[in-house]
């Protein structure tokens, strides 16, 4: 199974996301088919609430976000280390978002994109995504672990949470007592 983190994306002009991070801690590309959209990334280890990033609060939407951040974080004033990385995406271009990078995004005008959130076992998040996983999407994350386990992958799943482990060793059991097969070829 795949998380459902496909999307095409059709907003009008002065639509867009507000800022946040990408969920389960996954990285994520966005190709525009028509229109153009402006993007800020910032550094993963920027202070949220100083680019408006609150814990259970709504985003704030992007059209109010630039007028009420944007100088702010564009100041010669703002951190050198917390300066944001600005994208003008054009049709045909694609625009790579690294796992934990806080980001908005604005259409300049009618926009059509396609964008896809993805896993990857390289860089500094893929622990912490484990730990999402499991308390976001428990019963995904014993499907990958599965998975996982399946194709050989064991140096993933020694990092997912103690409860993957044993839940998926108490579903085999299960399977196992049922004298259900999970295995294609019996």
């Amino acid at each position: 199974p795949r998380p459902p983190y496909r999307w095409v994306l059709i907003g009008p002009e002065r639509s867009g996301t507000g800022m946040h991070v990408d969920p389960l801690w996954t990285n994520a590309w966005v190709t525009i088919l028509q229109g153009r959209k402006r993007w800020l990334l910032f550094p993963p280890d920027t202070p949220h609430v100083a680019i408006g990033v609150v814990d259970d609060k709504p985003q704030i939407p992007s059209s109010i976000w630039f007028r009420d951040f944007y100088d702010t974080v564009t100041s010669p004033s703002w951190p050198e280390e917390y300066k944001p990385v600005e994208v003008l995406q054009y049709p045909g271009e694609t625009v790579y978002v690294p796992a934990g990078w806080p980001h908005l995004v604005l259409n300049l005008e009618l926009t059509v994109a396609v964008t896809h959130n993805y896993a990857s076992e390289h860089g500094p998040f893929f622990e912490r995504m484990w730990k999402e996983v499991a308390q976001d999407e428990p019963d995904f994350a014993v499907a990958w672990y599965s998975g996982l386990e399946k194709c050989g992958r064991g140096d993933l799943t020694r990092v997912a949470p103690p409860e993957i482990s044993g839940q998926v060793e108490f579903e085999e059991d299960r399977v196992n007592a049922m004298g259900i097969s999970n295995h294609p070829s019996q």
